[in-house]
């Protein structure tokens, strides 16, 4: 009886785990796949933190596994789940935009025709924008991805998958570093995704010089380079280097034509090492090309060159070199180093002179990091902008060879004299009060009138010259008590006649894009030649300021381009030099085949407001 028993137990004990093997193996042929999750999912935030009252961008990314797939979110059965995002946000934060990976279209064995769906890894962009008043440090928020796994065969039960997003809130004045680019450059978020290269606009103009070296060679590149940097002279920013150099030339009263060439060389010399040297630091630093001129040191610096030499004009004293240095370099290069200094300081007024190739050229070599190419294209690109003032040069080098000269030659070196004055107090304004730089030009050029005019003496006899002398000496103290009663020189009128700019702020950007508004944004400085000249002559015309009237209009100040405030703008928007207008669609995002960079004229602008309003209908 024991026995059978003990066999009956056996044969249960059998029998029962016969069936634990059978229902494994059921579940291994049906469910084996199912033992690990099909979707992974990870969120990457753009930048390293968010301002108070900023926006930051979040990619969720999604990692489908093996052969499965997730259905898209717009799908084309009406019985499939589609995949969303949500998120479950604390007060003070919001949701502005999500943006969802486009699909791929894949006939399955149950379906009669291609269904959009989603595979391998896929990134869900989403744009966090936060209040200004939220609290400073680090927060949360929760996304929750719904989706529906599936294979060629089969589909198991919708998921919803919670994710938690940490970020960090920062005041408004701390710099932001954009992270994790490779992720973000798959996901178009506009004005706030981290610098990417685009296949047009800006992009074009940044890996052109890229392309040229990689198909035609060194050789076509620097000529390029070249002629590019003698374009650079149709722009406004040659203005403060034409009387720099017709009163320092102009001022040589003695000497061979040879002579003159050679201190012309000298001169292009000095202005080309200064300004590649200036390029170079910028493209590998992130520096705004031309900032020199907005630290006091170097404008004072300016300033004060320019005032010696004005000064050694009037006859106060004789600019010469040392004796030691003049005995080993010959008496007939005494002028050598006082024209290559010349050229150097000249350089530093050059920097701001920037445009489309300009801001390629710089994020070329900043990419490269190879310091000897950046310098010798930025060598290139100077000569080829200072090679007409080599011209220049030798021409007012010629004035005191004139048949007579020598009777009005001190009389015009005096007249160079009271320009090098003006043009020294000119590049103090960034650092003077605008009543007082009015009032200071003015008596400059009252001072200068009267000294012109009536002071100093000529032995010329010429009706001609006479006449000009008395027009000088009328001339000048008109122009400087009208400077000093109007304040309004040479471009102080463009904002009040022309275009009514907002100051920049992150808030009026976003409220734009609630409201689906157009928006330019202009980034200038005080010293900035290109800059003025598009306010006063693109910004002020009627027709412009008329066709802007819809738009949100900001103006963004980087004079001070090293504060905060300022590198973060720079960062955000990809600022490498100024004038740079960029014009925002209706969605919030950038026409980067619009943005200026450099003087426009208003023909030009008009077109670029055009295109952007066109693609909005």
């Amino acid at each position: 009886m024991l026995s059978r028993m003990r066999f009956i137990y056996w044969v249960l004990g059998v029998f029962v785990a016969m069936l634990a093997l059978v229902s494994i193996a059921r579940s291994s042929e049906f469910n084996l796949d199912y033992i690990e999750d099909p979707v992974t999912l990870r969120a990457y935030t753009g930048f390293s933190s968010v301002s108070q009252g900023g926006t930051i961008p979040v990619a969720v990314a999604v990692r489908i596994g093996g052969h499965w797939h997730i259905n898209a979110h717009e799908v084309n059965d009406e019985y499939l789940i589609p995949t969303s995002i949500s998120l479950e946000t604390a007060p003070g934060i919001d949701v502005r935009k999500i943006i969802y990976p486009n699909a791929t279209e894949k006939r399955l064995s149950f379906s009669d025709k291609p269904l959009a769906l989603y595979e391998g890894e896929v990134f869900v962009g989403v744009l966090i924008g936060v209040a200004k008043d939220f609290p400073l440090g680090d927060t949360t928020v929760v996304a929750t991805l719904t989706y529906q796994a599936c294979d060629n065969e089969k589909c198991i039960a919708p998921v919803n998958e919670p994710l938690v997003i940490p970020f960090r809130v920062s005041p408004p004045t701390e710099a932001i570093d954009a992270i994790h680019t490779e992720i973000f450059s798959k996901i178009n978020f506009g004005l706030t995704s981290p610098p990417t290269t685009s296949d047009d606009g800006a992009g074009i103009r940044e890996g052109t010089l890229s392309r040229l070296i990689a198909t035609k060679g060194l050789l076509l590149a620097f000529l390029t380079v070249f002629i590019a940097g003698m374009a650079l002279n149709l722009t406004p920013c040659v203005y403060p280097m034409i009387p720099i150099t017709v009163s320092y030339f102009g001022g040589q009263s003695r000497g061979k034509s040879s002579r003159t060439v050679f201190l012309a060389i000298l001169y292009l010399l000095g202005m080309a090492i200064m300004y590649s040297s200036l390029g170079l630091i910028a493209s590998l630093t992130g520096s705004l090309f031309g900032s020199a001129l907005q630290n006091p040191y170097v404008l004072a610096f300016v300033a004060l060159v320019l005032v010696g030499l004005a000064l050694s004009m009037f006859g106060f004293y004789e600019i010469r070199i040392p004796a030691k240095l003049s005995n080993v370099a010959g008496t007939s290069k005494q002028g050598a180093m006082g024209a290559f200094f010349m050229g150097l300081t000249v350089g530093i007024v050059a920097a701001p002179c920037i445009g489309p190739f300009v801001l390629g050229l710089l994020t070329f070599v900043g990419e490269s990091g190879n310091p000897a190419l950046g310098f010798s294209l930025f060598f290139t690109l100077a000569v080829g902008l200072g090679l007409p003032f080599v011209v220049l040069a030798v021409i007012s080098g010629s004035i005191s060879k004139l048949p007579k000269s020598g009777e009005w030659m001190e009389w015009v070196r005096k007249l160079f004299g009271g320009i090098l004055l003006a043009m020294a107090v000119y590049f103090l304004k960034p650092i003077m009060a605008s009543w007082l730089y009015a009032l200071v030009l003015g008596l400059v050029i009252i001072a200068c009138g009267i000294v012109l005019g009536f002071v100093v003496r000529s032995e010329s006899t010429a009706p001609f010259f006479r006449a000009l002398r008395r027009a000088i000496g009328i001339i000048g103290p008109i122009l400087g008590l009208y400077i000093i009663f109007s304040s309004t020189i040479l471009f102080g009128t463009a904002e009040e006649i022309g275009i009514k700019w907002e100051p920049y702020s992150d808030d009026m950007l976003a409220k734009a894009k609630v409201e689906g508004r157009f928006v330019l944004i202009d980034f200038s400085a005080d010293w900035c030649i290109p800059c003025k000249e598009l306010d006063h002559k693109t910004f002020s015309q009627d027709d412009v300021v008329k066709a802007t009237e819809e738009f949100v209009r900001l103006k963004a100040d980087l004079t001070q381009a090293g504060s905060e405030a300022n590198v973060r703008l720079r960062k955000i928007f990809r600022i490498r030099g100024v004038p740079t207008v960029i014009f925002v669609d209706q969605d919030g995002n950038e026409r980067e085949d619009l943005r200026v960079v450099g003087f426009v004229d208003a023909k030009e602008f008009l077109s670029r407001l055009h295109s952007l309003k066109a693609e909005a209908i």
